[in-house]
This record gives structure tokens, sequence and C-alpha cells, in this order.
């Protein structure tokens, strides 16, 4: 991809004013409808059907002709970049003289409304890892949306699709996607981004942007079991199956791991082109630092596992003691309880990663900070929101709320004083999440492998 290439995407792109909150669903959506009535005959909204919650799942289609190019919006409710970048990419593509690439483009405004509706109350800030994350919502993978897509590994039938699992598919099926950009983002650490192709000069320009905007790469493996890594800081974006028997082979069931198949199996067979943005809420120059330590990496991968069954045991011990008190209702109690049935195959996982040759001191700042204190921070959270929200029915969940808190306060103070990070301005993140999303779909037009 040439420079000029790059220099167009920034063109589209333009320049992104000052951005202090990331939008919720209802401002998202009154956006939409004022683009539309500004825009009458070049933006369109329609309804792809409804949440589980009764929401509508909106789509807003911008160009005409050309090929189809489908852009999701939070299909994790906890990562709300997307929400902004759509914000500003339908204001420039819905202007008359703004060119559209030759493309039909399809926004999902906001693929999980209901999950992403849990999470608003820290989209405005403040924006600190433990403030987020007592917060934080995130569905198990049964619930998320965008991993419920049907089908076939091993001659078995895998994925229920969730009713915003089939709003996506009925808009897969009737436009045959030349690209899909799944808008997601990291929390602390490097940016990354999945593709299922392109070439050196594309994933050079990916990771362009993020040197650009000053974003560490992340430098460390691919959060996908089994993905292949094109280039520094991008990776493959694996089918189903082939993520299943790496993890069949580490001793974690599939199906439980990961709730079914991604929109790239469903894409397949149209050809479709995935790009998958992880831009990271926090920044620390630590996870870069390439110096070898005295620990081999298996060593750390093996503390991290270690530390990962502890967690598991302090939280499961919680919902020992309530045994027969929670109602069961509690979105928070089944993302827990998922997070707890996950946790053997992710200290597995570690434990088949580990390799004997030195730990960087950055792999060993991630380790503990990134993914041991990210699943504390995570699981600890929406355990707290449970134990408040059921607090008044038992006196037995007000006295566990209250010793739980202590637990978890001690996991956050580790947070605020080993690594806090250094929050990423909002509009710094839209403008790479953006332009990544630009210069794919100029290679879509060029006949470029994405």
């Amino acid at each position: 991809m040439s420079q000029g290439d790059v220099m167009g995407a920034a063109e589209v792109v333009g320049e992104i004013g000052r951005i202090d909150a990331f939008p919720t669903v209802d401002e998202l959506y009154a956006f939409a409808d004022r683009l539309a009535a500004a825009h009458p005959g070049r933006v369109r909204i329609g309804d792809l059907g409804c949440s589980r919650g009764g929401d509508p799942i909106r789509v807003v289609r911008v160009g005409s002709g050309g090929p189809n190019i489908l852009v999701f919006g939070n299909p994790h409710p906890n990562e709300p970049i997307g929400l902004a970048t759509i914000r500003h990419l339908l204001g420039r593509l819905a202007a008359p003289e703004h060119d559209c690439l030759g493309a039909t483009w399809h926004f999902v405004l906001c693929v999980d409304p209901d999950g992403t509706r849990l999470n608003e109350e820290w989209y405005a800030g403040p924006h600190t890892r433990t403030a987020v994350a007592r917060h934080f919502y995130r569905p198990p993978a049964a619930e998320q949306p965008e991993w419920c897509f049907p089908t076939t590994w091993r001659g078995r039938r895998v994925g229920v699709p969730l009713p915003e699992t089939e709003a996506l598919m009925a808009l897969i099926d009737s436009t045959e996607p030349a690209l899909i950009a799944s808008l997601h983002n990291a929390e602390f650490g490097g940016g990354f981004f999945y593709t299922t192709g392109g070439d050196p000069g594309y994933w050079a320009a990916l990771t362009g942007l993020l040197d650009a905007a000053e974003l560490p790469l992340h430098q460390g493996e691919p959060d996908s079991p089994g993905a292949r890594v094109w280039a520094p800081g991008v990776f493959e974006l694996p089918p189903f199956g082939q993520m299943a028997e790496v993890l069949l082979a580490a001793g974690v069931e599939p199906v439980a791991a990961l709730g079914g198949g991604g929109s790239r199996d469903y894409s397949a067979r149209f050809g479709t082109a995935l790009l998958v943005s992880e831009l990271p809420l926090w920044i620390d120059p630590r996870v870069a630092d390439r110096t070898p330590a005295d620990r081999s990496l298996a060593a750390v991968l093996a503390a991290t596992a270690a530390e990962y069954r502890e967690t598991a045991a302090v939280v499961a011990a919680v919902l020992h003691r309530l045994d027969g008190e929670l109602s069961g209702r509690s979105p928070f109690e089944r993302a827990v309880r998922a997070v707890l049935g996950n946790i053997p195959g992710l200290a597995a996982a570690k434990e088949a990663l580990g390799r004997e040759r030195p730990a960087t001191l950055g792999e060993i700042f991630v380790e503990k900070y990134v993914w041991t204190g990210m699943l504390r921070l995570r699981v600890g959270g929406m355990l707290s929101r449970l134990l408040a929200a059921e607090a008044g029915t038992s006196p037995r969940i007000a006295a566990e709320r209250d010793r739980f808190a202590a637990v978890f306060a001690e996991w956050c103070a580790a947070i605020d004083t080993g690594a806090p990070g250094r929050r990423v301005p909002i509009d710094r993140l839209v403008e790479v999440q953006a332009a990544a999303v630009v210069l794919a779909a100029g290679r879509i037009r060029a006949g470029l492998p994405v």
C-alpha cells in the first residue's frame, strides 16, 4: 500500500475534534436519526430485528453501488471505541462532498445494545482501569452475538444464534459483503489487528497508524488460539475450527470457550475479508520492553496460570457460601460463572504456550498487569455488581458483599499502584480505528487482498 493510499485514508477520515465520552446507545441512535433527516437521499436507516431485551438492531446505509462494506459496532459491549468511530465515519461519509470509496456502507450501530447499556455508567468517565472495572460487564461466550454464528466442526453443528446474531446473518446474506470491519478494542497494553489476509504493505500500513498515533504495538501472542502471525502486531483471524483444534489439544472444551462460529465462518462462502482492530484504552511503555529477564517464559506463564486459579478459588468460594441465596436471574451471575468455567482452560492454555527461552520484561509486565490484572478487575467488578444488586434480598448476600469488597479493593489497589496506565485520548483511538477501516475499504476498491 502506497503513501498515497495512507494519505487518501486520512483525507476521508478528516479531522477529529476532542471526544471526552463514548456515546451511549440512545445518543448514537439519535445522532443517526438527525443525520438521516439532514441527508434523506444519502443516509438510510433500517431495523434488522430486536435484541433479547427489545432494543432495535439498527443499520445505517450510506452510498450506493459497488462492493458492500459492513461495519459492526460494539460486538463486545465493554469495547466502545467503535461507537465513537461509527459516529465519526457516518458524519464524514454522509456529507455529499465526501467520497464513499465507490462502495455501499452498512453500519450496524450497536450489535449488543443490551450488554452495552450495562456498561454505559463508565462511558462518560472517569476512564481509569479501576473506575471502569466497578461498572464493567462482559457477557459469557454463549451470549456474545458475534460468537454465536452457526458452523460445523468435526461433523458437529455448533453455535446457537442469538436474535442479534440472526440480525447480522440476515444482513450478511442480503449484502454478500466484500469486507466486514468489526470494531473491537483492548483495554491495556498495545494495539494490534486481525485480518483474513493481505500483504506486507497492508500490514505495515495498519501498524503505521499506531506509530503515527504514538500507540505501542502489542508484542505478545495473539489472544485468538491458533492465529498465525502475519507481521508484528498483525495476526490472522482464524476460523472456528482452527481455534477449536488448538484449544482441544490444550485440554479445553472449544464450544464452551468460544460459543460458536464467528462472522468469518458465516461469511466465508462469499469470500468476505475481515478486519478487526484492537486498540488499548490505556498504555504503558513497559509493555514494549524487550530486555531479557532472568526467568523463562514458561515460568512466567505458569505463574499466570497459578494466579488465574487463585482468583477462581476466591470467587468460587463467594458463590459457594451463597448457594441457594442468589436469584439466578442476574446477567452478572451468568457472566461470573462463565468466567469461572473458562479459567481452567485459560490456565491450561497459558501453560501450553510455555517456552524455555528467557521472558522479556515486557512479557512479565503484560502477564502480571494485563492478563492477570484484567481478569481480576473484570470478574471482581461483575461479582461486586451482582452482590450489590441482590444484597437487599438477603443478609447473607449483604455480608458477602462487604467481605468481598475488601478483596476487590486490594485487587484495585494493586493495579492503581503497579499499572494504572496512561489513558489514550478517545479522539486518537477513533482516528486510528477509522483510518484502518478506510484503508481496508480502499484495498477492496483496488482489488487488493485484505
